[in-house]
């Protein structure tokens, strides 16, 4: 009888200290917002180093486009190990799109067939930014151009 007692007693102990160790497991140092915090992708002793975020392309076409037609965006595909923030496609000071993450954000994302409206636009070549940034706060950029045809005129008579 003695033996099951104290086996229940060191049981009721080991569940007792679990549970604290799961309870100051779940909280954090600091204040404690009662939302899961998830582990840190990079930059710790058990993760591999942060890296700038990476842009890649496909080569935009050489032909001049249309004035009145769209302009389609070669594929672009975003990477960042530690988690994409922010991806913003700017003409000169006018920002065309705007895609924001929350929290840690993806570590891939793809822009396939953004179209860009050519009828505003003269005649010539003309520069896109693309800018990634991670949830670090480093960011990358890469500017694509691409032309507009020279409309010719029309005569009639």
């Amino acid at each position: 009888m003695r033996k099951a007692i104290s086996t229940f007693v060191v049981f009721c102990a080991f569940i007792a200290g679990a549970s604290g160790v799961a309870v100051a497991a779940s909280t954090h140092t600091g204040t404690h917002t009662g939302r899961h915090v998830l582990p840190a992708r990079c930059g710790t002793k058990y993760t591999p180093q942060c890296t700038r975020p990476h842009i890649t392309n496909r080569a935009p076409s050489a032909k001049c486009v249309n004035s009145g037609t769209r302009y389609t965006l070669p594929l672009l595909r975003f990477t960042s190990n530690a988690g994409i923030r922010r991806i913003q496609i700017r003409m000169g000071r006018k920002v065309l799109r705007t895609i924001r993450f929350k929290g840690r954000g993806p570590v891939r994302w793809i822009v396939k067939g953004f179209k860009i409206p050519t009828l505003a636009l003269g005649s010539g070549g003309h520069a896109l930014t693309i800018r990634v940034t991670d949830v670090k706060g480093r960011s990358v950029s890469k500017t694509l151009h691409f032309a507009v045809c020279v409309s010719t005129p029309v005569f009639t008579g």
